[in-house]
């Protein structure tokens, strides 16, 4: 049983995160792409069985989703349906910088706040913790910037919560050159999947970083100078605020 079960795990995994990857990667254009009525930045907070608040940031791109909780300490990558008022996401939950430790199902519904910002009211439920709350967030205007490589041309650093400090140069041309204090090397390249909303595709690639190196795939944005940077292969996942 325990193996049919980490099986099923892996499998989610593997079959998420390739989904949600190969979908930015297929949409990388300089041309302008038709934008899905839930596409965007999302920002709000959820509870876990009343506890919390907890922030919650999430990217929507056409049905793929990736998000992240830092007072959680968590990160989701899955899919998505929505059929005009109802939506539906399936994510893989990750240990924020580290790997898979269960799945969420969530429910919600599309609505107007009292500004008249969208708003997604959601129910959760992770599937092997059993744990339940509300996540709602509002459609953040940011996604409305305009993307390019000019804006992410310069050097760039971030120091995780443990104090490991990653430092990286991205060129004129989208390259991605760092390092980090333990040692890790990472290369890669970020590129813009629509010049007209403010969302990068990233790929990354760490070496000699222990049972971290492999390749990475995911989205960046740009807000208040901060490049907010999540990435994730089926074993691992890794966040990034480099200013």
């Amino acid at each position: 049983m325990k193996r049919s079960i980490c099986w099923g795990l892996h499998a989610t995994i593997f079959l998420l995160v390739s989904c949600a990857t190969s979908n930015v990667t297929n949409n990388v254009s300089v041309e302008p792409i038709p934008n899905s009525p839930l596409d965007g930045i999302w920002t709000g907070a959820f509870d876990i069985r009343g506890k919390g608040p907890y922030d919650f940031t999430a990217i929507h791109l056409n049905d793929k989703a990736y998000a992240y909780s830092l007072k959680a300490k968590a990160m989701c990558i899955g899919t998505f349906t929505f059929d005009g008022e109802h939506s539906f996401h399936k994510y893989v939950l990750f240990v924020l910088d580290g790997g898979p430790f269960d799945w969420a199902s969530i429910t919600g519904a599309l609505k107007k706040n009292e500004e008249g910002q969208n708003l997604l009211v959601s129910h959760f439920k992770t599937l092997n913790g059993g744990d339940t709350g509300a996540l709602n967030v509002t459609y953040n205007k940011a996604y409305e910037q305009s993307s390019s490589l000019r804006k992410t041309h310069g050097e760039w650093s971030y120091i995780d919560r443990e104090g490991l400090s990653t430092n990286i140069t991205i060129d004129e041309n989208g390259r991605i050159l760092g390092s980090d204090t333990d040692g890790c090397k990472y290369s890669g390249s970020i590129d813009i999947i629509n010049p007209n909303y403010n969302v990068y595709k990233i790929n990354i690639d760490i070496k000699e970083c222990s049972s971290v190196s492999g390749k990475y795939e995911g989205v960046s944005f740009l807000s208040d100078g901060v490049l907010s940077t999540q990435i994730a292969n089926s074993t691992y996942a890794l966040y990034f605020a480099f200013k």
